[in-house]
């Protein structure tokens, strides 16, 4: 019987999930301690905010060099280690009580981060078989819950124990990273097999086939970072609603967009990624244009959630495709896209703040939809090179 293009050849992709949750909630438990870390730890705002700076950091930057080397030679191992670091890196962050150790604690969370999402997404793709978007999203999906949970787990822990409460996240990486440890067989096999199996029929790596949709995805991170850092923001100044109100719509667009993540996989089974792409931009662009101007709070919410699918709804496809872009290169276009392209958000950011404090948020959303209109842009022109393919 033939094999549903629905159906995944076997059930690592949520094996590697897993991975992503521990990692990703490791990543947003280290937001979650800093007011933890000014109030009881005595730590200043700068030095609680250069923390998140030193993880993020060595968590992008680092990530394409780590793609390089799962490409030069299969490393599964990479992911268990990187669970360790991270779960430990944010555990140690409560114990310890110098600053530039706390610092160290961070930066190696931050490299454990990075260790998993190259071979992960490298790995995700690999065993997806045929279908490779759907794949891509469940281990997507694994990254939103895993930022959902990270707050939850922190507070709760710190509440119940003090600041040694971090210490929770040995409770769960250390058993999870044996897991994936107890599999490295398995994904040592199946990664050199399908590379094998691949490798006969690959072209040439396409790097400005690539660098388009490196740049959609760079602009959906630059859209995803100002949407939660503006606009409850925006809403508490146009409707003069609580921050807890506001802060919550946070929560509404992480619980939208994983949804939206969750589907996109299935989602490209009716349409063409570049079309998702297209589709998906044109959304966001549409979107902010009524939240800007509606001036009605229900209707925002709405198009809070549409921005939400907007932004989340092509991400995984988008992985994958540029991932067959660089078919000898799959950890590299794993840590490009997880890495670089998520951090050119973060550096945005600030800019953006800069923007705000200059002229308001309305001109800083509105830039925003500029930025949309540069990803549908790049996702035309991925259109095209999908057309001649």
């Amino acid at each position: 019987m033939a094999e549903s293009r629905t159906t995944l050849p076997n059930r690592l992709p949520y094996l590697l999930m897993g991975g992503h949750i521990c990692v990703d909630a490791a990543q947003a438990g280290l937001a979650a301690v800093l007011p933890f870390l000014v109030l009881d730890g005595g730590l200043s705002y700068a030095q609680a905010t250069l923390l998140v700076l030193a993880s993020n950091i060595a968590s992008a930057v680092i990530q394409p060099l780590f793609g390089w080397l799962g490409d030069k030679k299969a490393r599964p191992w990479l992911m268990a280690l990187g669970v360790v670091l991270a779960g430990g890196g944010i555990a140690a962050i409560g114990l310890l009580k110098t600053y530039w150790l706390i610092v160290l604690a961070a930066l190696i969370s931050g490299i454990g981060n990075a260790m998993l999402h190259p071979e992960g997404g490298r790995l995700a793709n690999l065993v997806g078989g045929t279908d490779k978007a759907v794949s891509m999203s469940v281990f997507s999906v694994g990254g939103q819950v895993g930022f959902c949970l990270g707050p939850i787990i922190t507070v709760a822990a710190i509440n119940a124990f003090g600041l040694a409460g971090t210490l929770v996240y040995l409770a769960f990486c250390l058993p999870y990273a044996a897991v994936l440890l107890a599999f490295n067989r398995r994904f040592l096999f199946f990664g050199l097999r399908e590379q094998a199996a691949e490798g006969a029929q690959v072209a040439r790596d396409r790097w400005g086939a690539f660098s388009m949709v490196m740049g959609a995805l760079s602009v959906r991170s630059i859209v995803f970072y100002g949407v939660t850092s503006f606009m409850p923001l925006f809403i508490i100044g146009t409707f003069g609603v609580e921050q807890g109100f506001a802060s919550t719509l946070i929560t509404v667009f992480s619980l939208a967009g994983a949804v939206a993540t969750a589907l996109s996989g299935l989602a490209s089974h009716k349409v063409s990624i570049p079309a998702l792409m297209v589709g998906g931009f044109c959304l966001i662009g549409a979107a902010m244009l009524v939240f800007i101007f509606c001036h009605n709070l229900p209707l925002c919410i709405a198009m809070l959630m549409l921005i939400a699918v907007g932004t989340n709804i092509f991400n995984p496809p988008a992985v994958a495709l540029s991932q067959s872009y660089l078919p000898a290169h799959l950890g590299m276009a794993s840590g490009l896209s997880f890495g670089v392209a998520v951090a050119v958000g973060g550096v945005v950011s600030p800019l953006l703040g800069m923007v705000g404090d200059a002229v308001g948020l309305a001109p800083v959303l509105l830039l925003l939809v500029a930025f949309s209109a540069v990803g549908l842009a790049c996702s035309l022109a991925t259109m095209r090179i999908e057309k001649r393919r």
